[in-house]
C-alpha cells in the first residue's frame, strides 16, 4: 500500500470525526471528556469521534472495495462525494452511539423513579428534561 492510500484513509477518518463533532452538540452529550456520571459511562466527544471515524471508514470501504494489500494494490481516490459521505456517516454513527447511551440513561431513570413514591413535580421535570437531567431528578425524588 502506497503513501497516497494512507493519506486517503486518513482523510476519511478525519471527515468522519468532524461529522461526529457536530453530533456531540446535539442532545445531552455535549463537549466533555469520557466520564462516569451516576453510574453511566458517557463517552464524550472523543468516543463520538472514534465511532464516527470508524463508521465513515466502514462506509467508504464498502463503497470503494479496493485491494489494499497484495497484488495488485492500486491507488485509492478521494472525491468530494467521499468527503460529504464521510461527514454524514460520521454524524449518523455518532448520533446512533449517543442515542444508545441516552437509552441506558432513560432506562435507569425509569427504574429509579418507579422505585420511589409518586411526585408530580419530579414527574413534570423528568418529562421535560434531557436524559441526564431526568436521571438526576429521579435520583433527587423523596423516598
Amino acid at each position: 500500500m502506497n503513501a497516497t492510500n494512507y493519506y486517503v484513509i486518513g482523510l476519511i477518518v478525519l471527515m468522519g470525526s468532524l461529522g461526529s463533532l457536530v453530533s456531540a452538540f446535539v442532545g445531552d452529550n455535549g463537549w466533555h471528556l469520557p466520564m462516569n456520571d451516576n453510574g453511566i459511562f458517557r463517552p464524550g466527544y472523543l468516543g463520538n469521534m472514534l465511532v464516527g471515524a470508524l463508521a465513515a471508514l466502514a462506509s467508504w470501504g464498502m463503497q470503494k472495495a479496493a485491494t489494499l494489500i497484495g497484488t495488485p494494490a492500486g491507488t485509492l481516490s478521494f472525491s468530494t462525494a467521499d468527503m460529504a459521505n464521510a461527514i454524514v456517516i460520521g454524524f449518523g454513527g455518532a448520533s446512533w452511539f449517543k442515542s444508545q447511551i441516552e437509552k441506558v440513561v432513560l432506562q435507569r431513570t425509569a427504574v429509579v423513579a418507579a422505585g420511589k413514591p409518586s411526585d408530580p413535580a419530579a414527574a413534570s421535570q423528568i418529562a421535560t428534561s434531557t436524559p441526564m437531567e431526568a436521571l438526576r431528578a429521579a435520583n433527587n425524588m423523596k423516598s
